[in-house]
């Protein structure tokens, strides 16, 4: 089975149990049947003239009451029954699940965008992101005060919907986060567990 999740930046391909990533740009779509999700326009124009592609999206059943909630948080959450998911990429979201039903969530930038979105500020606020940061302790310099501020910022989020739950981290700057939350579990291959439970479930 071949998987595809087609994101902004980066295209994940998932080919017997093995993931490779390539830019989006410059990503390499199979002559082969594949099932795909995809949240880049101009990739996705592309692959609905493909006859071997095989968009998820409409096969995806979610309860939830949440309006615009996008195909990449639907196929993450179809993995977890119960707990929460934090996808943290170019933006990081949180997701709640509950008897496989999905309760909300939310929204926030990618450590990557705090860190440009603070450079475009002012060239004084450019700064290297530093996970050793000490979210305990008031910060002494302004590279601290900007780690500070972003860290602080995501933890607390995610500590305040996280508590007493189980919580599965996944996408780029997962293992950046394991260091502040130790009992998580990083589980790269979440959207691709998503996936195979649509196709399972639809029949596709």
């Amino acid at each position: 089975m071949l998987l595809v999740d087609i994101g902004n930046t980066n295209t994940k391909i998932y080919e017997s149990g093995e993931i490779r990533v390539v830019s989006t740009n410059d990503a390499y779509f199979p002559k082969e049947k594949f099932y795909y999700i995809c949240v880049n326009s101009k990739a996705s124009k592309r692959l609905k003239e493909m006859e071997n592609a095989v968009d998820l999206e409409p096969h995806i059943k979610l309860q939830s009451s949440y309006q615009g909630l996008g195909v990449d948080r639907k196929v993450v959450c179809k993995a977890v029954d119960e707990g929460v998911v934090v996808d943290a990429g170019s933006a990081i979201t949180l997701d709640v699940m509950e008897q496989g039903v999905h309760k909300g969530g939310f929204i926030t930038l990618g450590l990557s965008a705090f860190r440009q979105s603070f450079a475009n500020i002012s060239d004084r606020l450019a700064f290297e992101l530093d996970h050793q940061i000490d979210l305990d302790r008031l910060p002494q310099s302004t590279h601290e005060a900007l780690n500070f501020a972003t860290f602080y910022a995501v933890v607390s989020s995610i500590e305040r919907f996280a508590k007493g739950k189980k919580l599965y981290l996944c996408g780029g700057d997962a293992l950046v986060l394991k260091e502040f939350f130790r009992e998580a579990v990083v589980k790269e291959d979440l959207v691709f567990e998503g996936m195979k439970r649509v196709i399972k479930e639809s029949g596709c």
